[in-house]
């Protein structure tokens, strides 16, 4: 893996490049978006967004995994994707440790209509129970089933409020979150302005078709401006992190 940017050019360690401090900010976990994308935007085929990727996507997606104390999902992304229990080894285990976070990640799958199946392999392991997040008004049958093998935040009638679901994550003492989408998650999350920082994977790739972009469904009342933290390559693909740029005295 090489580094490109900030200079000089270097070999350099995922594990190493990857690690920072992320403060919790206005009483809520960090949240980062970690998405991979073509060159022309399109983020998945045939609705999976494996055939984008490439072994040094794969470790860059396993360090990142490695920051967060909470894995948040939308429920379409994690049915197509067949969502399963984050890793529990021991290896795993220390390079999370040394990030200052669980040991084992949760998974949070957020749903307002609790429309998917509890056969998916994330709710198989009642060691390792995910979270649900959804509405405060959700059919109360199929809460009463999920909270069976999952525990639940609920908040926000009809659409979930993603600001008090964070802050109820950071109640349970989460001090990081990763959302890996979809779009329409990332869009909404974008919307409510909670977005930190932002992990991009450039797939060396046209897609063509219709490209959607990592985030969509929202429209911000103004550009948000980010500051490039790093760009890695290897095998042609771009690795891109960027964080929210801090706030500037405009007043001059």
């Amino acid at each position: 893996m090489h580094r490109l940017f900030p200079p000089p050019v270097s070999e350099v360690e995922a594990d190493d490049v990857y690690r920072d401090d992320r403060a919790a900010a206005s009483g809520r976990p960090w949240l980062m978006i970690n998405m991979i994308e073509t060159v022309d935007g399109v983020t998945e085929v045939d609705g999976v967004s494996g055939p984008l990727g490439s072994p040094s996507d794969k470790d860059i997606f396993g360090t990142i995994r490695t920051l967060p104390d909470i894995i948040l999902v939308g429920s379409n992304t994690a049915v197509a994707e067949q969502y399963s229990p984050p890793s529990t080894s021991v290896s795993t285990k220390a390079r999370r440790l040394t990030s200052g976070v669980w040991p084992v990640a949760r998974i949070a799958l957020v749903s307002a209509q609790l429309d998917f199946d509890l056969t998916l392999p994330m709710f198989n392991r009642p060691s390792q129970r995910p979270i649900v997040v959804t509405t405060t008004n959700a059919d109360p049958n199929k809460v009463g089933s999920i909270a069976e093998v999952a525990d639940l935040i609920q908040c926000g009638v009809d659409s979930v409020d993603l600001t008090e679901a964070l802050r109820e994550m950071a109640d349970l003492g989460a001090q990081r979150v990763l959302s890996e989408g979809g779009p329409s998650l990332n869009g909404a999350l974008l919307g409510a302005g909670l977005v930190d920082e932002v992990f991009v994977t450039v797939a060396p790739f046209l897609g063509g078709g219709q490209a959607r972009g990592i985030a969509r469904g929202n429209t911000l009342s103004e550009m948000e401006e980010l500051e490039l933290r790093h760009v890695l390559t290897e095998d042609h693909f771009l690795f891109l992190r960027y964080t929210k740029a801090p706030d500037r005295d405009t007043s001059q």
